[in-house]
C-alpha cells in the first residue's frame, strides 16, 4: 500500500525577502541577534537522502529549510527584522485544500 506524499509547507514570501533585503544592499550575514543557520544529523537519511538537516534555531525554537544557504538568509533575516523569538498562534489550522 503507498502512501500519498505528503504536501511540505515551503516558506516561499520568507525566501522571496531575504533575497529582496540581499538585492538592495542588506549584508543579512552580518545582522546581529539571536537567530543562527545549524544542522541537525538524523539517525537514518531524510529527505532527499541528507543526513544532516539545514535549520534556523535561536536556542528556543528551531525552524528546518532546504538548504544551508537559505538557512543563513533566513536567519539573516530574522536577525535583521529584529525577531528575537517565534510566537506561534494557538490553534491555528491550515486552510482546506481542493481535492
Amino acid at each position: 500500500m503507498r502512501s500519498r506524499p505528503r504536501n511540505r509547507y515551503e516558506p516561499t514570501l520568507v525566501y522571496v525577502m531575504a533575497q529582496q533585503a540581499r538585492s538592495n544592499g542588506v549584508n543579512l550575514a552580518s545582522a546581529p541577534g539571536p537567530w543562527r543557520a545549524s544542522q541537525r544529523r538524523v539517525r537514518r537519511p531524510g529527505r532527499n537522502s541528507l543526513s544532516l538537516i539545514p535549520v534556523v534555531t535561536n536556542e528556543q525554537a528551531e525552524v528546518m529549510v532546504d538548504s544551508m544557504e537559505r538557512a543563513q538568509d533566513v536567519a539573516g533575516l530574522l536577525n535583521w527584522c529584529g525577531v528575537h523569538e517565534l510566537n506561534p498562534v494557538p490553534e491555528l489550522t491550515p486552510p482546506e485544500q481542493a481535492v
